[in-house]
């Protein structure tokens, strides 16, 4: 997601025209199952999240931990929150970690993954480790020196190493973000150690990635431009491999190797066949930035920055 998200679309994607139009759609059985599957249906929603920004789910703790930015992106002031939301999709802790609280530090906090016990946040230039259970922080990787500026979302590769993107925003005086270089990857090694993996023009706005372990790339969801990327690390640049509406934000990687991406422009979240973008949960009724599976259960939680809201939803198993 980029500074200034909560308005980029404006109000008359979730207004009354996009909940006709769900209506209608669900009448008619528009929606389109996954695998062959019942139609996906919305079992909760948690309103007034703030800048709900990211999700995941951890199944350890039967948890959905929200990321809210609670402010502008990429301003470090201090007030950024985690919110824990239960499996059933009922709201558990609106704080469960608040930086300035705790000994804790976070400003905007926006992808995330849990690894083991350790909920793992970026943080603008910042990768933060917390407790799942206790919300106690562990640990702080610093990306800054590497040139970190606006760290979006990251995946951990199978090697236990972390793959990050950068859109490469920085603030200007009057308050406005613009780019100050071609989009970036980082790799920080299982030994913490940062480097610049990838810095190439076609990373436009790197948003949402993913590790795809079945073919040993990296899944790349840019805000700008209409085609979803894969990287295998090593090469020059990364190659288009789907097309779809655009604005793509989350992306989640299942177990099974199928690959969940959201888009603001399609109010969805479609899968990554191989070809053109399949639409599985849309048009909803808000803006979803990203998404995460229970793949226990087969249900999805979904959350929107525009909109401060969480949903879960059935998906097939």
């Amino acid at each position: 997601m980029i500074p200034g998200g909560r308005t980029i679309l404006g109000a008359a994607l979730i207004g009354a025209a996009a909940a006709a139009g769900l209506a209608a759609l669900s009448a008619a059985g528009a929606f389109q199952a996954p695998w062959g599957g019942w139609p996906p249906r919305r079992l909760a929603a948690v309103d007034g999240l703030g800048d709900a920004e990211a999700v995941v789910y951890d199944p350890a703790t039967d948890s959905y931990f929200v990321s809210d930015v609670n402010g502008e992106t990429g301003v470090k002031d201090g007030n950024g929150l985690i919110t824990r939301i239960s499996g059933d999709g009922s709201l558990e802790d609106r704080h469960f970690i608040q930086g300035g609280r705790n000994g804790v530090t976070l400003n905007a906090p926006m992808g995330s993954r849990v690894r083991g016990d350790t909920l793992w946040v970026l943080d603008i230039d910042a990768l933060r480790g917390f407790d799942t259970r206790s919300g106690k922080p562990l640990a702080t990787v610093d990306l800054a020196p590497a040139g970190a500026l606006f760290l979006n979302d990251f995946d951990f590769a199978a090697d236990g190493s972390i793959y990050a993107s950068d859109m490469r925003l920085r603030r200007g005086p009057d308050g406005k973000s613009a780019p100050a270089g071609p989009g970036r990857l980082y790799h920080v090694g299982t030994d913490r150690r940062v480097s610049v993996a990838l810095e190439s023009r076609a990373l436009v706005l790197p948003d949402g990635i993913g590790w795809d372990a079945r073919q040993g790339r990296v899944i790349v969801a840019p805000f700008q431009g209409n085609a979803v990327q894969a990287w295998h690390p090593g090469a020059p640049q990364p190659d288009s491999v789907a097309g779809g509406k655009g604005r793509f934000d989350g992306v989640d990687v299942g177990r099974d190797g199928s690959i969940l991406i959201t888009s603001w422009n399609d109010s969805s979240v479609s899968t990554l066949e191989g070809g053109p973008l399949v639409r599985r949960i849309g048009p909803l009724t808000m803006t979803p930035a990203d998404v995460s599976r229970d793949e226990r259960r087969g249900r999805v939680g979904i959350v929107s920055m525009e909109a401060g809201r969480f949903e879960l939803w059935t998906w097939a198993r």
